[in-house]
């Protein structure tokens, strides 16, 4: 594999992480679709389904916290590899189940999914430094193509074959991404390796090191510490720039994914409207990363997040109030407009608020943010529908917490203010 950064090579892989963003959300999306039919066969609530598919997102982002370590003993490609299998063995699982318990170990399984793409970003780094920009750009429209494409693609097997075909072909398009890992780097840089030999004797051979060292317990925890990346957490830019909006932008985004189908049913639309009025957003998402390039030119990642946070939360807001066909479609847009830059931005936020050894951490940290919001979107949004019988109240208040992420941009800008102002001072 040809050495080097921004080369003919670097843009091959960036084609994998790509697709692998782009499996991953459509995956998510496509169960919205798959949602009604779930809900009816396996006889039971809608937050209890909607809560299961954001498992996908929550847990998958949760294990990929520890993905950091795994990279550093096999390697990028056999992780990527292993997870794509996995996931692929997740959705066949899923096309067997027969109970909310089944479903649920299928879609941990099929969670994996975001395990692999916690790797990939994690490597672009690793692959391009000029062009490092315009290349989150790019592999960030991965989210809009998957959910422009991948429910209509769903809703086309859904009609042919049942939910349960439908989940089985979901699995063979899934289990592409196993021989795209192949072309993934078999080693990261010499800044972050951690031989393999070395780890395993910090694991196993503890107990010869007690004898020395009387601190083992501290060391441990501090090699654990930095093993997932901890130390970011103990700065402040960190978290109210990249931690606190990533919350946010998971908490609305796959409220807005897994419910907004259900939603557009729910105010007289068909499932295709609905998934149509989705596809829109998605074309949204497509369009602003796209432009992130030259948007860049003009504003910084900051007000990026500040102006995407306020587009994003008054389009979930008019969804309430204007639900036609036509109306939904056109906020859908604005809608992916919105999150789809806020998304985007984050990733550049992690990099500027982390240095270069850390960006894999730092990514994974966004990762974790972004599926602990989506869990709790997932029972939220769902069980505020069951009780009350309409989506405006939970859409509402999707809305509320989009706005939340200007607070925390904006308690860090005005902390980062006077802690400067208290350095001159002094």
């Amino acid at each position: 594999m040809m050495s080097g950064k921004d080369n003919a090579t670097s843009w091959l892989v960036l084609s994998v992480v790509t697709f692998s963003v782009f499996l991953e959300i459509g995956t998510v999306k496509g169960f919205s679709v798959l949602l009604p039919d779930l809900k009816e066969q396996l006889d039971t609530q809608t937050w209890i389904v909607g809560s299961s598919i954001a498992i996908i997102t929550a847990f998958g982002y949760l294990l990929g916290l520890s993905s950091g370590f795994f990279v550093k003993v096999f390697s990028p490609r056999i992780c990527v590899m292993t997870s794509g299998l996995i996931a692929s063995i997740g959705l066949i699982v899923c096309s067997l189940a027969t109970s909310p318990p089944t479903l649920l170990l299928g879609l941990m399984f099929t969670g994996f999914l975001l395990v692999q793409e916690t790797v990939l970003v994690g490597v672009v780094p690793e692959y391009f430094d000029k062009y490092y920009k315009a290349a989150v750009g790019i592999y960030a429209c991965g989210t809009g193509l998957g959910i422009v494409i991948l429910p209509i693609i769903t809703q086309l097997l859904l009609d042919l074959y049942g939910w349960r075909g439908a989940l089985l072909i979901l699995s063979g398009i899934s289990f592409h991404s196993v021989p795209c890992g192949a072309l993934i780097k078999a080693h990261i840089s010499h800044e972050t390796k951690l031989s393999q030999d070395n780890v395993y004797h910090q694991l196993f051979n503890a107990e010869d090191a007690v004898a020395e060292d009387k601190s083992l317990p501290r060391k441990l925890l501090q090699d654990l510490s930095e093993a997932i990346g901890l130390p970011l957490l103990t700065r402040l830019p960190f978290i109210t720039r990249v931690v606190i909006p990533g919350f946010i932008w998971g908490y609305t985004l796959i409220g807005w994914m897994i419910y907004m189908v259900s939603f557009a049913v729910s105010n007289g639309l068909s499932i295709k409207q609905g998934s149509i009025v989705a596809a829109s957003g998605g074309v949204g998402v497509v369009v602003v990363r796209i432009s992130i390039p030259l948007l860049h030119k003009y504003m910084t990642y900051k007000e990026l997040l500040y102006i995407s946070s306020v587009i994003t939360a008054i389009s979930l807001s008019l969804t309430t109030f204007f639900t036609s066909y036509i109306a939904l479609n056109i906020i859908s847009l604005f809608f992916g407009l919105g999150i789809g830059c806020l998304g985007g931005e984050l990733y550049i936020s992690a990099k500027v608020n982390s240095e270069d050894s850390e960006h894999f951490y730092a990514i994974a940290w966004i990762h974790v943010a972004y599926g602990s919001g989506s869990i709790l979107s997932g029972i939220v949004t769902g069980l505020l529908y069951d009780v009350t019988g309409s989506f405006t109240i939970s859409f509402n208040i999707l809305a509320a917490i989009t706005l939340m992420t200007t607070v925390s941009l904006g308690c860090g800008d005005i902390f980062g203010i006077k802690k400067t102002c208290l350095g001159n001072v002094l």
